[in-house]
C-alpha cells in the first residue's frame, strides 16, 4: 500500500489495534512468533510498525531482530512506530487530559509560568521561531503553545541551591495537583521505555547493549513537552502549527494523538503523514544519535499543520544523553574511508546554543546586554 500523501486520509487494512487495554491480539502473537524475523506488525511504505513485546519480555532473538528492523528505517527515514510497549493506556490518556487542562485556562493563569532561562514551564504563542531548519526558511512563530516539564527536583537539590544554571525546578501550576500528578506519572513510565529504545539502537550500531549506559544512565535528559495547535486556517503564509525542524536530541517518543497533523519529509522533498494506530508511539531520531553514529542514523524534517477543524494535542517525551555527556561518533560508525564528520561535543553546551537560537525572549534579553555592555 502507497503512503498516504498529505491531505489524504490513511485507511488500514485489517491490522491489530492497541486500545485501551493493551491487550496482546491473537493477531499480534502470532507475528511474535515468526522470530527471529524482524517483528513488523505492517509496513506503510517506509515506515514500519513494530511489536516491541518480544523484545521487552527478553524473548529469544527478539533484540537482534529488533535491532535489525530499527537499524534499516533509522538509514531510511528515522521515523517508526512502536506497539505493545507496556505504557498502560490510562497513563497516556492522563498526560493529554492534564495538557488540554492546562490550554484550557486563561492567559492570567498561565502568563506566571512562562520559560526563563530554561525551557521549563510555559510557552505562549508567538514565543517560538525554528531558526535552525535546513529545509524552509522560518520567518513565523509556530501556531501553538507549550508547556515544558523536565526531571523533577527538590528545592534543596545541590544543583539548585549552588544556582546551577542548567538546572530548575519545574513550573507547576496552581491549584492544579492532579496535572502534577499525572505528567509526572506519564514521564516515570517514559523514562525506562526510552531507556529500552536506546539499548536497542545501541544493538543496530553494532554496540554493546549497555553502550550508552555511560551517558545515559545516571540522569539523561528528559522533557515532556505539552503542546495545542489551534486549527492551521488562522495561520499567516510561511507559518506552521510547528515549523520544519529536526529534534535535537536522542530520540523522541510520542504517542499517537486523536487528530492528525504531524507531517515527515522524504528524501525526494515530499510531505508525507505517518500512520495513525491506536495505542502506539511514533519514534524519530534525534540530532544527537546523528552524531554518535556519523550521520549513519541521520534526523528527519518534520513539521506539524493542524488541518482538523479543532484544537489538537500533542504530548512528546524527548530523551537525550546527560548534561556531562561528550558527544563523539562511536567507533562502529567510523573507519578510514569515513572518518569522524564531528569534533567531540559537550551536550549542555548543544542546549545552551539551541536555547539561545529558537526563542526570541532570550535572544533579545542577550542584545539588550550586549548592547548594555
Amino acid at each position: 500500500m502507497p503512503w498516504p500523501r498529505v491531505g489524504q486520509p490513511f485507511r488500514p487494512a485489517k491490522i491489530p489495534c492497541y486500545l485501551a487495554s493493551h491487550k496482546q491480539t491473537p493477531e499480534v502473537t502470532a507475528v511474535s512468533q515468526t522470530m527471529p524475523a524482524p517483528p513488523i506488525i505492517r509496513s506503510v511504505d517506509r515506515i514500519p510498525v513494530l511489536d516491541i513485546g518480544p523484545y521487552l519480555s527478553g524473548a529469544p532473538g527478539a533484540r537482534e531482530a529488533l535491532a535489525k528492523a530499527v537499524a534499516r528505517t533509522c538509514e531510511d527515514t528515522g521515523f517508526l512506530v512502536i506497539a505493545n510497549h507496556g505504557i498502560d493506556q490510562s497513563l497516556i490518556d492522563g498526560a493529554f487530559a492534564a495538557a488540554a487542562a492546562f490550554f484550557d485556562r486563561d492567559e492570567a493563569f498561565k502568563l506566571p509560568l512562562k520559560v526563563g532561562d530554561l525551557n521549563i514551564g510555559y510557552l505562549p504563542y508567538g514565543a517560538q521561531i525554528v531558526r535552525t531548519s535546513k529545509v524552509n526558511n522560518n520567518t513565523k512563530p509556530n501556531l501553538s503553545e507549550s508547556f515544558y516539564i523536565t526531571t523533577d527536583l527538590a528545592p534543596d537539590d545541590p544543583r539548585i541551591l549552588a544556582g546551577n544554571p542548567l538546572y530548575g525546578l519545574n513550573r507547576w501550576p496552581p491549584g492544579m495537583p492532579e496535572f502534577k500528578a499525572a505528567t509526572l506519572a506519564y514521564c516515570g513510565a517514559m523514562r525506562p521505555l526510552a531507556q529500552k529504545m536506546v539499548s536497542v539502537v545501541a544493538t543496530a550500531l553494532s554496540l554493546e547493549p549497555d553502550y550508552f549506559e555511560r551517558d545515559f544512565g545516571k540522569e539523561p535528559t528528559c522533557t515532556l513537552r505539552l503542546i495545542r495547535y489551534p486549527p492551521h486556517d488562522g495561520a499567516e503564509d510561511n507559518q506552521f502549527g510547528f515549523a520544519p525542524h529536526i529534534d535535537t536530541n536522542f530520540l523522541t517518543l510520542l504517542a499517537q494523538s486523536a487528530l492528525p497533523g504531524l507531517e515527515v519529509r522524504s528524501g525526494d522533498g515530499t510531505w508525507l503523514r505517518p500512520p495513525s494506530i491506536p495505542g502506539t508511539f511514533v519514534v524519530n531520531t534525534g540530532e544527537m544519535l546523528g552524531r554518535y553514529s556519523n550521520d549513519r542514523f541521520t534526523p528527519t524534517q518534520h513539521r506539524v499543520i493542524n488541518t482538523n477543524n479543532a484544537l489538537r494535542h500533542a504530548i512528546p517525551f524527548f530523551f537525550g544523553p546527560g548534561l556531562d555527556a561528550v558527544i563523539r561518533p562511536v567507533a562502529t560508525c567510523v573507519s578510514a574511508e569515513n572518518p569522524a564528520r564531528y569534533d567531540p561535543l559537550l551536550y549542555a553546551d548543544h542546549r545552551r546554543k539551541l536555547n539561545m537560537t529558537n526563542f526570541d525572549h532570550r535572544r533579545k534579553a542577550a542584545e539588550i546586554a550586549g548592547a548594555s555592555g
